[in-house]
Formats: C-alpha cells, structure tokens, sequence
C-alpha cells in the first residue's frame, strides 16, 4: 500500500459539532419553575437528556399511604409527572400520575403535589386516590418458598 496516499473525507480535523441545546435548556427552564413553585430549590432536581428527556425532583414529605418512603417526582417527555415512593431497594415505584398534557403549567404540578401529599377529607380527596396506584406488592416482602420452615 502506497503511504503517500490520502483519503479525502471533505472536512479537516479538528472540527467543531455545534449541538443545539434549545430543548435541554427548555426543559431546565420548565423542572426550574415547578421546582420553585414547589418551594424547592434547585439542588433538589436534576434533568436527564438521555436516552430520553426527564427530570426527577426530589420531595419533601411523604405520602399518606406510603409514610416510611421517600417521595421524588419524575417527568418524562412523554407522559409527564409523576409521584413516585423508593421502595426498600431504592427502586422508584410509580404511586400517581398526573393526568393530561405531559407538560401542565408549574402552578398545576404544585397544586397537584400538595394535594397528594397533603390529603385531607375533602371533595378532591378521592380523586386523588382513585389516581394512586394501589399495587403494594412492591413493598411488601414476599415469602420464598425455600425460606419457609
């Protein structure tokens, strides 16, 4: 092979990639407005823009139905908010979602987490829980067969 022979692929090295991060500067705009309208700060959240965009905000309080568990509201470009409980191995379950556009004004998603974490016995209270996901299998230890005596 002739070491005097170049390829020519049309560009020279270095080279500048301009990525366009409209969108991830959008989305940390919006997580930073919930986030404020929450009381939170900023070092509360963060935002992940890959594989897909979502954010996760981390909650003060705890939910009625789920007092021994930390709660984190998680977004996701497609479905929007979410309430979510770790459970005991630190896996986020899925307790309510919130319903319509995926991406509601931040004073809905406030009032929307202060009515799940502050559930009172009023008119709003049984639709907040018709929203929640009952499943609690995910908290409760399941017996093995080989550790019954």
């Amino acid at each position: 092979m002739d070491r005097d022979m170049a390829i020519d692929f049309g560009f020279d090295f270095p080279f500048d990639i301009d990525f366009d991060d409209s969108v991830a500067r959008d989305v940390q705009r919006y997580v930073g407005e919930v986030v404020s309208k929450l009381g939170l700060r900023g070092d509360s959240s963060c935002v992940e823009l890959t594989p897909h965009v979502s954010a996760y905000v981390a909650l003060d309080g705890r939910l009625p139905d789920f007092p021994d568990h930390y709660v984190a509201l998680v977004w996701n470009e497609q479905s929007g908010w979410s309430m979510a409980v770790e459970d005991r191995l630190g896996e986020l379950v899925e307790a309510a979602r919130l319903g319509g556009e995926p991406r509601p004004s931040p004073a809905a998603v406030a009032g929307w987490v202060d009515r799940l974490l502050h559930q009172d016995q009023d008119q709003g209270h049984e639709q907040v829980r018709a929203q929640a996901n009952r499943d609690f299998a995910a908290f409760m230890p399941v017996p093995r067969a080989g550790a019954l005596s």
